[in-house]
């Protein structure tokens, strides 16, 4: 079913795949760039249909700092070669038209702004077309815009663009009306919620309603999407959320219409695909994240590789986060992504390397390296690859990221490195070791609480590997991400568990989406959190912070953050490089670009 043709309005699509639109960050002021056509490039030939990223409509509606915009003439030029290059690969290209400005409500608009707006979306399309796009999407959907309009919680004017759900529909179906009119023979998509996950707002039942209104205004298909801004883990579903969370919203909206439908967000793996398309939930299954992190998976799929996909472990540190930051976009997996002409170079001298340490850092640093043509040998002390990855897999919801260290290992098969495990290298045979470069990836170490204890405090890390404590009232110190997955681990094994941060804040430096879903969890486990807790004092059954506030425990997990493993310091030579954790503490994300990246300049 996936691979039969497809059709969509006046497209004809060679398969049902569709590439959903992700903001990059990758434009220059607006305008396409290179870095985004070869983002484009390298992940459009495989699917039937390509959905360029949200396209701000007018500079009042543009939300991220380097997103793409279709707003003025002037960007056609770019949109049509980017257009170009992804009907050369064989997919058909659509665009989505958005408007994104939350400092705003519906009512703080005339009825002539409306038009106004409504017009800026029409006069998009036609830049659309001009460009040679097949297709245009208009964004109705995330608590953007559009969306506001209908939303009942959100939307509270009294007159033709408020109130009932007649009125609150309205500015949608202006919009597509004036396009599907003034814009002929353009395929028009619509990317709606099926529902908004708040309170009193736009549902599914509202949804389906929508639905069929707007194919009665001439609408080829609709993509289901979920969510607005306080509630966004319902369209970029992270770890915390099972599969397919949309999937009943998206057939209830299939059997309503008689257009297309496709389905988003967290679809599962290529199995999930066949059955939503083949028992009739979904016409075309919606890939976004999946292709950031994989570009081939589609690829791999019909070449019948599926088990050779690389899917989204859903983490969200290094796409959604990054973009809105305002960073390009990224991905723990793929460290190339928007940057794909870079990681091409092949070695004009092949050497010899040696790479110590087979955590995330230095797995990505053997196989980009190796990659790129030179030979690498790792050396890793442990009895398996991994380092800290194979702990923060162990934690309530974090299984997704075990696949991360099977894909590296995967990748070092692939690309020919000679792993040694059960080896811990020391400084004296690094001296002897007849490598032109040596890489350094020995990660970090557990930082030690310095205080008086009468106690011997488990850490985190032996936690997580499985040195569970005896008691059954455990006190966690530190409220980092770490601190509050252990915490979590703790509590659902049946443990009375309380968390001591002595910031004023836990899990600070946590995505928002991750640290919302975490907390919520803690809550119903019964985890106390305290803050401005400074531990004074921990002695055989009690914890004493802040001068006196007293905390019992009968055991004591650490978690207040790692230090780099300076051990090979002693032993640097100008053919030794540091690299990740052991130069300096980041993320997975940051550990594996790290590696990466420094194939760039080896």
């Amino acid at each position: 079913m996936l691979l039969s043709e497809g059709k969509i309005g006046n497209m004809r699509l060679k398969n049902r795949f569709v590439m959903l639109p992700t903001v990059t960050n990758l434009s220059n002021d607006g305008f396409v760039s290179e870095k985004e056509i070869n983002y484009y490039d390298r992940r459009s030939k495989d699917v039937g249909l390509v959905i360029v990223e949200a396209c701000y409509v007018n500079k009042f509606g543009k939300f991220f700092k380097n997103q793409l915009g279709i707003d003025g003439d002037d960007k056609i030029e770019g949109l049509k070669r980017l257009a170009d290059v992804i009907k050369k690969n064989g997919a058909k290209v659509a665009v989505q038209l958005a408007m994104h400005n939350p400092k705003y409500k519906p009512s703080d608009f005339t009825v002539e702004d409306i038009k106004g707006f409504a017009k800026d979306f029409v006069d998009a399309a036609k830049r659309a077309k001009k460009a040679g796009f097949d297709a245009v999407e208009l964004h109705f959907a995330h608590g953007w815009f559009v969306n506001q309009f209908l939303s009942p919680n959100v939307n509270t004017r009294d007159d033709e663009y408020g109130g009932d759900f007649d009125g609150r529909a309205r500015f949608a179906l202006e919009i597509l009306e004036n396009v599907k009119r003034e814009v002929r023979d353009l395929t028009v998509i619509c990317r709606i919620n099926g529902s908004d996950y708040t309170d009193g707002g736009f549902d599914i039942n509202e949804s389906i309603k929508l639905s069929r209104l707007l194919e009665e205004h001439g609408a080829d298909a609709i993509n289901v999407s979920s969510g607005v801004g306080s509630t966004s883990e319902y369209h970029i579903s992270p770890m915390g959320i099972d599969d397919r969370p949309l999937i009943a919203h998206v057939k209830k909206i299939k059997d309503s219409v008689s257009i297309p439908v496709i389905a988003a967000d967290k679809l599962g793996v290529a199995a999930d695909w066949e059955s939503i398309v083949r028992q009739g939930y979904a016409d075309f299954i919606g890939i976004a994240r999946g292709l950031i992190g994989d570009p081939d998976c589609v690829g791999k799929y019909i070449e019948g590789k599926a088990d050779e996909i690389k899917y989204c472990i859903h983490c969200n540190q290094a796409c959604i986060a990054y973009i809105q930051k305002g960073l390009p976009v990224s991905c723990m997996m793929n460290p190339t992504v928007g940057r794909e002409k870079e990681f091409d170079a092949a070695a004009k001298e092949k050497l010899n390397v040696a790479v110590i340490g087979g955590g995330p850092a230095g797995m990505s640093a053997a196989i980009y390296l190796a990659k790129k043509g030179h030979n690498v040998e790792l050396f890793e002390k442990s009895d398996s690859l991994g380092g800290q990855l194979k702990v923060a897999k162990v934690p309530p919801h974090k299984s997704e990221i075990g696949e991360v260290i099977h894909y590296l290992e995967a990748d070092l098969k692939k690309y020919g490195v000679k792993v040694n495990l059960n080896h811990e290298v020391t400084c004296d045979e690094l001296k002897n070791m007849n490598y032109d470069k040596v890489i350094i990836a020995t990660g970090s170490i557990p930082k030690k609480l310095n205080m008086k204890m009468g106690i011997v405090p488990l850490r985190a890390i032996d936690v997580l590997d499985g040195k569970i404590p005896n008691g059954s009232n455990v006190a966690v110190i530190g409220g980092g991400l770490t601190g509050l997955e252990t915490a979590e681990y703790l509590a659902t094994m049946g443990k009375t568990v309380t968390v001591l941060e002595e910031l004023d804040e836990v899990g600070k430096d946590i995505y928002a989406m991750n640290k919302k879903l975490l907390i919520e969890r803690l809550k119903n486990l019964g985890v106390r959190i305290v803050t401005n807790a400074k531990v004074d004092v921990i002695n055989n059954v009690k914890i004493v912070y802040n001068n006196g506030n007293e905390v019992e425990a009968d055991d004591v997990v650490i978690a207040i953050g790692n230090i780099p493993d300076e051990k090979f310091k002693k032993c640097v030579s100008d053919n030794i490089i540091f690299i990740g954790d052991c130069k300096e503490i980041a993320t997975a994300v940051e550990a594996i670009r790290d590696g990466a990246e420094l194939s760039l300049i080896i």
